[in-house]
């Protein structure tokens, strides 16, 4: 089995590593100012796996016939605008600002797409996810007679922002999925970075 491993610093994106079984090779100490987030499927046999050659992007894909529909999942981390979102601002962007910028695609969609496709908005609210900050989204999308839900949770962890999304023409399994892989990843953040101390420096990064 393997998982992803991202560690991410003060106002610096640290390179990813991708590591092998769990226990098979021994993690050293998050560095302080940093956070270590691992991705792991929750039911390994079922799932392939692929990640970005930066290692900031990762895809996971339910294998023909182990899951009732066609199910993706894709991680995105990207630095975070700050360490404590406020929780007004967290609630504007929740429930203004991401609606907005998915309007925004739709729009671009339906223009390539004559008409075609259409974005629409289920529910946006903020949340706690793995006692970090959040935003939960559901938005759903429709191609003709065709449909697909897309579930998206981004979480506030520390100096690092995790987009989660899980597409499914089967709702609950879209939602279910994006519930167990979210309970499968692991945050672990460093000591806190003492005043005037710089961040760290920029980790290799292992190949899968």
């Amino acid at each position: 089995m393997k998982s992803l491993i991202v560690i991410l610093a003060v106002g610096v994106l640290i390179a990813a590593t991708a590591a092998r079984a769990e226990g098979d090779v021994p993690k050293p100490p998050v560095k302080p100012g940093s956070v270590r987030v691992t991705t792991l499927p929750p039911e390994p046999d079922k799932w392939d796996g692929q990640r970005s050659a930066n290692g900031l992007q990762r895809v996971f894909k339910c294998k023909p016939l182990a899951c009732p529909d066609a199910e993706t999942v894709s991680f995105v981390f990207s630095k975070s605008p700050t360490r404590h979102p406020d929780p007004q601002a967290l609630e504007k962007f929740a429930k203004v600002d991401l609606p907005k910028s998915i309007r925004a695609i739709d729009a671009a969609r339906e223009v390539l797409s004559d008409g075609a496709e259409k974005f629409e908005t289920v529910s946006s609210k903020t949340a706690t996810l793995k006692s970090y900050p959040a935003v939960v989204n559901e938005s759903k999308l429709t191609r003709g007679k065709a449909s697909a839900y897309v579930e998206i949770a981004i979480i506030f962890a520390g100096p690092a922002m995790i987009r989660i999304q899980s597409v499914s023409p089967n709702r609950e399994l879209a939602q279910k999925s994006l519930a167990q892989f979210i309970e499968a990843m692991r945050i672990e953040e460093g000591p806190a970075l003492s005043p005037g101390q710089p961040g760290p420096a920029v980790e290799g990064a292992e190949k899968l």
